[in-house]
């Protein structure tokens, strides 16, 4: 039996670590949309994701052009992914709703595979809010 992999955890991503492989389930999946460049020049095609790993950590993933058509129908909300050579960048907190400080961006040459599923990693995170506070 073949040793398992050592992946990056979600919660230790940051700026300053560029090769990273992390293994998480997808918990939320956007719809495709398109948007006009700032440059005025053609389309471009964006979707999110939200990420959840072992740790139960949850970050937030935009796939923007040739990688967002090539994995808008793969990524499927339930299923486990291993994800590297994306960047990670300081999270836009309107869009995000993640409480990671980071948010991953995926544009040329990510590597995005299925992987076997694992009840390691929960299908869902709940955050709770005290209300009396």
């Amino acid at each position: 039996m073949a040793a398992e992999q050592a992946y990056f955890p979600i919660s230790e991503l940051s700026t300053y670590h560029s090769r990273w492989l992390i293994r998480a389930r997808v918990t939320q999946k956007g719809q495709l949309r398109s948007f006009a460049s700032r440059t005025g020049g053609a389309q471009n095609q964006v979707f999110d994701c939200y990420l959840l790993d072992e740790s139960g950590i949850e970050i937030r993933a935009s796939f923007f052009g040739q990688m967002a058509e090539q994995n808008k129908d793969k990524i499927q909300q339930g299923k486990c992914f291993t994800l590297s050579r994306g960047n990670v960048r300081i999270a836009n907190r309107q869009y995000n709703r993640s409480n990671h400080r980071y948010e991953l961006v995926f544009d040329r040459d990510a590597l995005i595979e299925e992987a076997a599923d694992t009840s390691k990693i929960d299908t869902i995170k709940y955050s709770f809010t005290d209300l009396h506070a």
